[in-house]
């Protein structure tokens, strides 16, 4: 039996992801959180397999995002998990790819293959979404025709930061949320900032709105 941990901060989906768990063969719902405090109360009582979380879920003690992701993978080594997002932007799924999760889903996937990607994660192997694999591809192929683009020359670092500080934190927030020092995010931030032409924080958050960093 594979013990699976749900977290959104939308109730609704929340619901949707236990109506399409509830009748798949070997599995049992261990529990569900709505945020990063939340779900790490639940991973900390143990006896939890495979977590579904939502990527971009504020408010909690531990972050979202892929601060969140690396803390879970150092906390639980052994846990598996699978992304769940509405972000379309490829170098951002490109970014929780190469993080190490097991599986990656846009909330647009359906019941069907939801179950099919925890059944593949439960079993050992990896599974990437169908509209996932064309988002990332057709970015290869516009990267291809048209030349790279300016934000895929961010470092993931610099980009999570950008991720975070549009979705509302302070560079000081986000210091803390890393665990590292302000002026080395405050410097990761300019340096972004540089590599795409922006030139002020209204222009950032326009940027985001765009590339569906938020």
């Amino acid at each position: 039996m594979t013990r699976i941990a749900i977290a959104d901060d939308h109730p609704l989906v929340l619901i949707g992801l236990q109506r399409a768990l509830e009748g798949a063969l070997g599995v049992e719902i261990a529990g569900e959180a709505n945020n990063s405090t939340e779900l790490v109360a639940l991973l900390d009582q143990g006896g939890v397999d495979l977590l579904i979380t939502d990527f971009h879920m504020p408010g909690g003690r531990f972050g979202d995002g892929g601060t969140l992701v690396g803390f879970l993978q150092r906390r639980y080594p052994q846990l598996r998990i699978i992304v769940i997002t509405m972000l379309t932007n490829p170098l951002v799924l490109q970014q929780i790819l190469s993080s190490g999760v097991q599986g990656l889903l846009l909330k647009n996937a359906g019941h069907d293959e939801t179950v099919h990607a925890v059944a593949n994660v439960a079993a050992g192997h990896t599974y990437v979404g169908r509209s996932v694999r064309e988002l990332v591809a057709g970015v290869s192929v516009a990267a291809a025709e048209q030349g790279a683009e300016a934000a895929q020359l961010l470092s993931p670092r610099e980009l999570e930061v950008l991720r975070l500080f549009v979705s509302g934190l302070t560079v000081s927030e986000i210091a803390t949320l890393q665990h590292r020092s302000v002026k080395t995010v405050s410097h990761q931030k300019v340096a972004a900032l540089r590599k795409l032409g922006i030139e002020n924080d209204r222009d950032l958050y326009e940027y985001g709105l765009r590339n569906g960093l938020i």
